[in-house]
């Protein structure tokens, strides 16, 4: 596969059980999608993360404290560290495979982060509706449990 420029979808596994993973400009892996919920969100999100990681777009976290975050499966003792995106329900839905520089692996999962709570918060504000939703007290409380599921250890799982 040559290298192009600019990141690129793919689908792994078109259909209902779809797969998606972005590519980096060298064509390499480098973001894996988990399990769609049944709405094709992953599909959009995944379109909005590659425009904007093409557009070299960069945000401030507009959503730190109760949106999606980013953690970790080890704490440096594990082979195999991966990067963890999950959303404000703690449950993991990206994944940022590993190039061998956890420095770099980190800096694009907060990236991705941001530009997850970055597109989370314009639909919200697109659609009224959704925002006095998030106003909700279960999902503030979402921010104070964080501590707790920051500690956590997440394990992949596989086929």
């Amino acid at each position: 596969m040559s290298p192009s420029s600019q990141w690129t979808l793919f689908l792994a596994r078109p259909g209902r059980e779809r797969q998606h993973v972005i590519r980096d400009p060298q064509g390499e892996p480098r973001i894996l999608f988990g399990e769609d919920d049944g709405t094709r969100i992953n599909d959009r999100l995944a379109r909005y993360l590659v425009e904007s990681l093409n557009a070299g777009l960069v945000v401030d976290d507009p959503n730190l404290d109760e949106g999606w975050f980013l953690d970790s499966s080890g704490d440096g003792n594990e082979q195999d560290p991966a990067i963890l995106i999950c959303d404000p329900d703690f449950e993991i839905r990206l994944e940022i495979l590993d190039t061998g520089s956890l420095e770099e692996d980190r800096a694009l999962g907060r990236k991705v982060v941001a530009l997850i709570n970055t597109y989370f918060t314009q639909n919200e504000v697109s659609q009224p509706s959704a925002a006095s939703d998030s106003a909700s007290p279960e999902r503030q409380q979402t921010g104070s449990q964080r501590g707790t599921i920051e500690k956590r250890k997440f394990s992949r799982s596989g086929p």
